[in-house]
């Protein structure tokens, strides 16, 4: 795992130090330009004060007196007079005198000179300076410039990494705190002093232990309502079994033994919903693929029919639109068998029960139209609730069924819509899908 922290030092001190050689090559270079416009403005002033050479036997003189390094380092003056030897700061300096007045170069003794010659109407004045000597100032001064750039470097990375340490320093004291909380705890992490370039990352693992304390307290509430719906048939369980054991005559111990057998289905049942809904629930994607949404809600028709039959139900299909969507088909079964065991359960005796595939636009719906109870509008929104009844006519359920539907239903971007009937008693339960889903 790369250090972000080690990173921004790496990358912070190599950019520093790029930019810090470019600014140094920079001042490199215009000091020695500078150095050159300086020295050449002194030949000129150097010309520009010599006269007909009176100044140049003591120059002559001095110059003997010299060290070599002195002597290298001056200005050799000659002045030429019509008629007359050239005249020169150095008695062994012999170098041709120009014509025109300016700036030149010439080699002399197999050195390089730079020369500012002055022509007047009486005589012409020549100043030359080794172009090893300019050189050699011109770099000294060109690095006098740059040392300063070359001294702060390393000061600028020793504060770089600092700089780095210090504004990291807030994601360390949230990791810190992170890792001394206790694991049970659940609360925000505090976002003061964060960077705002981190503040989101805070945002949504605060979104995140939010999700997962409802999740939690989802759960808790899952198992409390579990256990409290077992109570009730265990107890009743053991009841009958009790009672079985005090059966006087077979036909008394056939009574209850059926008691007994529905007491235990109905458990049964009661623990095969809870592990759809724990199921449904803990999971949040599902395997799709195209399927007839019409044939599907056939099968299931089909598979109730013979539940309906018994008690006069009238089931069956009044529209069949064609209809092809992208869902889950075992959970869109166990859906719709939830939906319609209600519809059945729920209308009375030789009542009637309509199904129907409609397509309108881009969605496709499939409604459910019962003549039964109904369910009053105050207890309309509860409906989904775990364990919630809302009361009917015939038959005990386990709460459940229209929870798990609603948890499949967010499975497959289903929308379900319960209402009841204006024109008649009864209920109107419609599942919509989107034709153009994935």
């Amino acid at each position: 795992m790369k250090s972000l922290r080690n990173q921004l030092t790496v990358w912070s001190v190599g950019l520093l130090t790029l930019v810090g050689l470019i600014a140094g090559g920079i001042s490199y270079l215009l000091a020695q330009k500078g150095a050159g416009v300086f020295l050449d403005h002194q030949l000129r002033l150097v010309a520009g004060s010599v006269d007909e050479g009176s100044q140049l036997p003591a120059m002559q003189t001095r110059f003997l007196g010299e060290s070599e390094q002195q002597r290298q380092y001056g200005f050799v003056i000659q002045v030429s007079l019509p008629k007359e030897a050239v005249r020169s700061s150095r008695p062994d300096f012999d170098l041709p005198v120009g014509k025109a007045s300016g700036y030149s170069e010439q080699v002399y003794q197999g050195e390089k000179w730079r020369i500012y010659t002055i022509v007047y109407p009486d005589r012409t004045v020549q100043v030359s300076q080794a172009d090893a000597v300019r050189r050699a100032i011109a770099s000294d001064a060109a690095l006098f410039a740059s040392l300063p750039i070359a001294g702060l470097l390393p000061l600028c990375w020793v504060l770089v990494a600092f700089g780095v340490k210090r504004i990291l320093k807030p994601l360390a004291d949230v990791t810190l705190a992170v890792t001394l909380r206790d694991a049970r705890s659940l609360t925000p992490i505090a976002a003061k002093g964060i960077p705002a370039e981190a503040a989101p990352l805070i945002t949504e693992i605060n979104s995140l232990l939010l999700r997962i304390q409802e999740s939690m307290e989802s759960q808790r509430h899952f198992v409390l309502d579990a256990a409290h719906e077992l109570r009730t048939p265990l107890a009743a369980l053991q009841l009958q079994i009790d009672n079985l054991s005090q059966s006087l005559s077979p036909e008394d111990m056939n009574v209850r033994i059926n008691e007994l057998r529905f007491g235990m289905q109905r458990a049964s049942h009661i623990v095969a919903q809870l592990l759809k809904m724990a199921r449904y629930e803990g999971e949040s994607e599902s395997i799709r693929s195209r399927l007839d949404l019409g044939e599907l809600v056939k099968h299931c028709i089909s598979t109730l029919i013979p539940v309906a039959e018994k008690s006069g139900i009238d089931l069956g299909m009044v529209r069949d639109d064609k209809a092809s969507i992208s869902a889950n088909a075992d959970d869109l079964r166990i859906l719709f068998d939830n939906l319609l065991d209600n519809a059945i359960h729920y209308t009375q005796d030789g009542g009637k029960v309509d199904v129907a595939v409609e397509v309108s636009g881009s969605r496709a719906a499939v409604s459910i139209v019962d003549n039964g109870c109904g369910i009053p509008e105050e207890l309309l929104p509860r409906v989904f609730d775990r364990f919630f009844r809302a009361g009917n006519n015939k038959a005990e359920g386990s709460g459940i069924g229209l929870a798990i539907v609603n948890a499949i239903a967010r499975r497959e971007n289903a929308e379900v819509r319960l209402a009841n009937r204006q024109d008649a008693k009864g209920l109107i339960v419609t599942v919509s899908f989107d034709l153009h889903a994935l």
